[in-house]
């Protein structure tokens, strides 16, 4: 924000240190056979961006990179199956999202007719093709390559020139130094570590996998709830630590609020009160990864010519991988948010005649998520399908059964209701 700001060295200075360092970092984090694996990803698709039309470059993008990162995934199944490792399969996820940012973007701009674009398409397209240093600037970018969050390739080239340090009218702006937000979210990672740290100290993933702890009441609900709250707070503190770099580094300024104050939430990927106090799955799952929802919103569901909900669903599943148990999750996500949507048409609407009622079925509500995401999500974590099985077996599958026979059987309603 400081050394290499964009008032006193050039451009090319920033995007050159931003690749360098982040290869760099990526060498000393996961090995040279694993920096191979991910520059074939980038350099594929950079190629890909100049030989195929802008009319078209978005599709075979966005196959193609799956199907690299597929072919990883299936490589690690074969010979590394059930170990969690520091290796090329977590920033070949990162990197999908941002070859495929890249290449809507570019279709968008010059595939496409601005009268058939969103306002959001609109400001994310390019109108001419990357060079060489600025992609690999994006791709490498130190402090998003490892752990994200995931931002456009226009919200980086914003980043680098300094643009947003300027007016609608190119004027400059007074942004002041974010320390504020450095500084409360550092406070907040700090505190997310301590609960883990706390947490780690008397329980592991394995504690629901013991039928020591997992066979009588109120032992289970209580071991799933600290191991689930053990996994939450390990991705909450990496995600509010890597906000908070990416602040420090001048990135993510979103504009400012009602007050005239600005705000600097535009790379934030989790909101832990929400989260935690989420009324139903679908609540729960928007301020969960939320950069990588928007990824998801903005190349397959705003696009989709039919079904966007289960295209989404599909592509986010192939996204994470391959372990059989993380399909059985989004069979039973899938499900949840239908009966979620379901049930708030139709069941909600008796709960809004006076406050205590309306009290009463949202602190159910928020329970009954809380309990049911921690019961679905442990699964990614466990990783093995007979592990996964093994979770659920402890509670004779009954909420996956009430989530999936509830997702066919009840009414689908008419409308929601407002409270008057």
């Amino acid at each position: 924000y400081h050394v290499l700001s964009p008032k006193y060295v050039s451009l090319s200075t920033r995007h050159a240190f931003s690749a360098i360092t982040g290869l760099f970092l990526g060498y000393v984090c996961l090995g040279g056979w694993s920096m191979l694996v991910v520059l074939g990803m980038i350099g594929s698709n950079y190629l890909l961006l100049w030989l195929l039309p802008p009319t078209v470059v978005h599709r075979y993008t966005l196959v193609w990179a799956m199907a690299y990162m597929t072919a990883g995934n299936i490589y690690r199944l074969m010979y590394y199956y059930g170990v969690n490792s520091l290796d090329y399969s977590g920033p070949l996820m990162i990197h999908v999202t941002k070859v495929t940012y890249v290449a809507f973007a570019l279709h968008d701009g010059l595939g496409r007719k601005q009268s058939d674009l969103s306002s959001d398409q609109r400001q994310q397209r390019l109108l001419v093709r990357p060079s060489p240093l600025q992609y690999l600037s994006y791709a490498f970018n130190f402090h998003t390559f490892l752990a994200g969050p995931i931002c456009t390739f226009k919200e980086h080239l914003v980043f680098m020139d300094g643009s947003y340090q300027m007016d609608p009218n190119s004027k400059p702006r007074n942004v002041p130094y974010p320390i504020y937000s450095i500084i409360s979210k550092l406070v907040s990672a700090l505190l997310c570590l301590a609960v883990f740290t706390i947490l780690g100290r008397f329980m592991s993933l394995d504690h629901v996998l013991d039928p020591k702890y997992m066979t009588s009441f109120p032992s289970m609900p209580i071991t799933v709830l600290l191991v689930g709250m053990l996994v939450r707070f390990r991705y909450y503190l990496i995600w509010i630590l890597a906000d908070s770099i990416n602040n420090a580094a001048g990135m993510g300024f979103n504009g400012y609020d009602k007050d005239g104050s600005p705000k600097w939430d535009l790379l934030t990927n989790i909101k832990v009160f929400e989260i935690e106090l989420a009324e139903n799955f679908r609540a729960g799952l928007n301020t969960y990864n939320s950069t990588c929802g928007l990824w998801l919103r903005r190349v397959c569901f705003d696009r989709a010519p039919f079904s966007p909900a289960a295209a989404t669903l599909l592509l986010s599943a192939l996204w994470h991988g391959f372990y059989p148990s993380y399909y059985f999750m989004f069979i039973v996500i899938s499900s949840a948010l239908v009966v979620g949507r379901k049930l708030r048409k139709t069941v909600r609407p008796y709960f809004l005649s006076s406050r205590g009622l309306k009290l009463f079925y949202d602190v159910l509500t928020v329970v009954v998520t809380r309990t049911l995401i921690d019961f679905t999500l442990l699964v990614k974590n466990l990783l093995l399908l007979e592990h996964a099985l093994l979770y659920w077996s402890y509670s004779y599958y009954i909420p996956i059964i009430i989530v999936c026979v509830g997702a066919v059987v009840l009414p689908s309603g008419k409308k929601e209701y407002k409270v008057g």
